[in-house]
């Protein structure tokens, strides 16, 4: 059966930049590299774009990439306030999801990220080892987010019966 959570704390900072001297003061901020493939995941670097990434933490990394990359062309911006992170888990999760989700989950692994909708909210997919699926979805969807999942997850046990 599938278990939801929503998970408080987190430090949220979309980071936007580019270039080999943005690279390494980035990685030397971060003490990890950022992803430059596509929908991929690195240290707690989830790629966005070509030049945007989400830095997820459980402490605020604004001041310390603002003192990395002064001088570079940047953007950092905390968006923890602006959104909501939910882990769905359990072996019908996948199953969950799938009711609403357009991707193929299955092309999804540990190490990805995609940007999707589910049941009309449009959200950033995490799967994280040992079959736990993280959303970051906008505040204002959260409580719908949430709901829907939860009904989902109902008619989930429910057709699962004997």
């Amino acid at each position: 059966m599938a278990e939801l959570r929503e998970i408080d704390g987190l430090r949220l900072t979309i980071l936007r930049g580019g270039g080999a001297r943005f690279q390494a003061a980035v990685t030397g901020a971060l003490g990890f590299e950022l992803p430059e493939v596509p929908n991929t995941v690195a240290g707690c670097a989830l790629w966005l774009g070509p030049d945007e990434w989400l830095v997820v933490s459980d402490m605020d990394m604004s001041e310390a990439l603002e003192a990395a990359l002064e001088g570079e062309h940047r953007a950092i911006v905390d968006v923890s306030d602006a959104r909501a992170v939910l882990e769905l888990s359990g072996a019908d999760a996948p199953d969950v999801l799938a009711s609403s989700c357009r991707l193929d989950l299955r092309a999804l692994e540990s190490g990805c990220c995609a940007q999707t909708g589910l049941a009309r909210v449009p959200l950033l997919l995490e799967p994280r080892e040992g079959g736990v699926w993280r959303f970051y979805v906008g505040r204002s969807f959260a409580a719908y987010t949430r709901a829907w999942l939860e009904d989902a997850m109902a008619l989930q046990s429910i057709s699962a019966s004997p």
